[in-house]
Formats: structure tokens, C-alpha cells, sequence
């Protein structure tokens, strides 16, 4: 099947982008470049047989035949260019509307752990990360990735329906002992004006604009505290007059974490235990309005009916605060609230919180709008 696509920008890594033969450094193997091998004889997994991969230009990935090998695994394969160690293996996968693809990594013949599927989205060719960790790998290892044509039968075509084609970008070898650390950050904050880590946290803060996506990505750590101690990281800017915040969030995480928190905040200051109000998502889906009126006061919550929210919006009008939720393409959910405390000069922006020690959540922020001219705002 022949599809026209528009040229996006695949995930800028924040990571270093050349290969190194220093085990203390990652070690990056991209799809179109270092994996020429780009088909495999025998079965797969799936008792199928292997299909081919092809190169997709315009996204620097590797993707399969969905039309003449719906449901098969492709396979690619190539040299491992690092020293022998322990790593954490990260492919660096693109999200598809149509279906939740699986993937796999072999050193030497040998899977290196359970398959992992994409997130379900409604974003063409999002960023999704799958990782694989504590792998034994040997100099001159063969390595070889392996994806599905898979179909969600969601979205119809003529008489058919779509299906996504296990689309990925590279893999990224990362010794264990580089993990949680981010390197190489952008300082274009976009329309924001810092990155802030708020409280104590383990891992500070990095934030960073990509002006091709039109998108930020944040990574943050922390644990926020029932008495008012905020652990998080900020990308924000000051605001003293009425507006309105929408963003698509997507994670884009390094872990499993059903715990991790992500979404819009507005805060009287960024000094911890500091009056705000916050709309949000956690990692298990439920998403909730949160506020504190008053200096050190326990955070009070609303939680949204609708789950798994991709749209977010936030919007201040007077003391007045909107906040909406909802799934890409279906309505919003909405809430108001009064808040008093909130008044003046403010900071506003996006946030992310691991809730979970020695993590760093990584989030994805796209179709951003902001409108402080409240005549131009969004209208509800």
C-alpha cells in the first residue's frame, strides 16, 4: 500500500548521536544505516514467514510490507560497533494510528526478553521508546530487530482495513551507569522561558523545543508529597494577564511507570508549596484536576471521568480557571474553579513528575497553542 507522508522530523535523542567504543558512552545503531540486512529466511515468533524491510527516507526508519504480508515480522540485522559490557537496549520506534506493533531485540540468535508493543495513538509517527534492560552483550555481537505489520481494525481503507508497518529509527545501547543521565540538551525553551526542577530531585530537570515537531520534550524526576513538598521539573513563563494552554501529550518514557505525572500547571511561584492548579494525566491513564489555595495546604483533587486523555487544555479568565480534558478527536471533558490565590503575575506551563524513586519520566508536548489576548482564546 502506498500512503503520502508528510516529512517529520523522527525523535531528536538527547542523547549523543555518534557512535563511541567507550563502554561509558551510548552506542547508537540507526535503522536505514547500520542495519543492512534487511530481510530473513525461516519463521518467526509468530510461525509466520519473515517479511522484508524497507527503508522509509523521508522518517529515517525501517518499515514493513503491509500489503503484501499482513500480520508477518520483519527482521533486520547488523554488527553491534561498542565494547563487550553490560547495556540497556532502547529502540526508537514510530507510533502508527492504525495498530500497536511489537518488537524485539537478538544478540547473537538469543531474544533478549518478552516482546513490547507500541502505545495506542492517535498521532502519526509519534515517538515511542521500548527498552530492554541488563543485556550481556559480546564484541562484534550480531544484532537483529524484529517488528510486526499489525492492525488495531480500526480505520477502514476501500474494502480493507490499515495497518501499521513496525515502524523504528535506531537502537540505543546505553551502559547501565548512564541510564538517568540526559546529555546534549537544546536550550530553545520555545515560547517558554526556563526549565526549572522544583524541590529536591534526583535528577534535575531538561527540557527542549524542536522547531521541526513544533514540539517540547521534558524529562523530570521527582516525588510529589502529600504536604505540599513539590518534586518535579517546569517548563514555564511568566504570565499576568488572562490565557489559554493546550497540548497534546504523549509519553515517551524511559520505564513501565504507571505512577508518573505530566501535564499544565499554573503556580502563584515556582517556590515550592507555592498556591497552583494543575491538569494532568498519570501513567495509568486516570487524569485529574488538582489545586492548592494556600501555602503549604494539602493539594485538593478533582478526577476527571474520561481516561488515557491525550488533549489537555488549560485557560485562566479572572480568578476563573477552565480546565479540559479528552482523547484526541472526541470531546472534551470539562471543569471550572474559582481561586482566588491565583491572582497577578503567575508562572504557567508544562510539567512532569516520576513519582517513583530513581526514575525520569520523558514526555512529548505537540500541537501547542497559546493565546493570551483574550479575544483570540479558544472558545468554550
Amino acid at each position: 500500500m502506498y500512503r503520502i507522508i508528510a516529512p517529520i522530523l523522527i525523535l531528536i535523542m538527547f542523547w549523543e548521536d555518534s557512535f563511541s567504543h567507550n563502554n561509558d558512552k551510548i552506542v547508537r545503531m540507526t535503522a536505514i544505516h547500520d542495519f543492512p540486512v534487511l530481510s530473513r529466511e525461516g519463521m518467526a515468533s509468530n510461525r509466520k514467514p519473515y517479511a522484508p524491510f524497507h527503508t522509509e527516507e523521508d522518517l529515517n526508519a525501517l518499515a514493513g510490507d503491509d500489503l503484501n504480508f499482513t500480520f508477518h515480522m520483519a527482521a533486520a540485522e547488523g554488527v553491534f560497533p561498542g565494547k563487550p559490557g553490560k547495556y540497556n537496549i532502547r529502540v526508537n520506534t514510530l507510533t502508527e494510528r492504525d495498530g500497536e506493533c511489537v518488537y524485539n531485540v537478538y544478540v547473537n540468535d538469543v531474544r533478549v526478553g518478552l516482546f513490547q508493543q507500541n502505545p495506542p495513538t492517535n498521532e502519526f509517527s509519534a515517538p515511542a521508546m521500548l527498552q530492554w534492560t541488563g543485556v550481556e552483550i559480546p564484541a562484534q555481537a550480531r544484532i537483529r530487530v524484529e517488528s510486526n505489520n499489525w492492525s488495531n481494525l480500526l480505520r477502514h481503507e476501500d474494502n480493507f482495513y490499515e495497518y501499521a508497518r513496525g515502524r523504528w529509527t535506531s537502537v540505543d545501547f546505553i551502559p547501565e551507569e548512564k541510564v538517568n543521565q540526559i546529555t546534549d540538551m537544546d536550550p530553545d525553551m520555545g515560547i517558554f522561558e526556563k526549565i526549572e526542577t522544583l524541590g529536591p530531585a534526583e535528577f534535575p530537570a531538561e527540557a527542549r523545543y524542536e522547531k521541526v515537531e513544533k514540539a517540547y520534550y521534558l524529562s523530570a524526576s521527582g516525588l510529589n508529597e502529600a504536604k505540599g513538598t513539590d518534586r518535579f521539573g517546569f517548563l514555564n513563563k511568566l504570565v499576568d494577564e488572562d490565557f489559554a494552554l493546550e497540548t497534546l501529550l504523549i509519553p515517551v518514557s524511559f520505564n513501565d511507570n504507571q505512577a508518573f505525572e505530566a501535564g499544565l500547571m499554573i503556580r502563584q511561584s515556582n517556590i515550592p508549596g507555592a498556591p497552583y492548579l494543575a491538569c494532568f494525566r498519570k501513567g495509568n491513564g486516570a487524569v485529574a484536576l488538582q489545586y492548592r489555595e494556600a501555602q503549604e495546604q494539602v493539594p485538593k483533587e478533582i478526577v476527571f471521568k474520561i481516561t488515557d486523555a491525550e488533549m489537555i487544555q488549560l485557560e485562566k479568565k479572572g480568578q476563573i480557571f477552565y480546565v479540559s480534558a479528552a482523547r484526541f478527536g472526541e470531546e472534551y471533558e470539562r471543569h471550572s474553579i474559582e481561586l482566588s490565590a491565583l491572582a497577578g503575575k503567575l508562572r504557567a506551563g508544562f510539567f512532569v513528575c516520576s513519582n517513583r524513586s530513581g526514575q525520569r519520566e520523558l514526555v512529548r508536548f505537540s500541537r501547542v497553542r497559546y493565546f493570551e489576548d483574550i479575544g483570540k482564546r479558544m472558545n468554550h
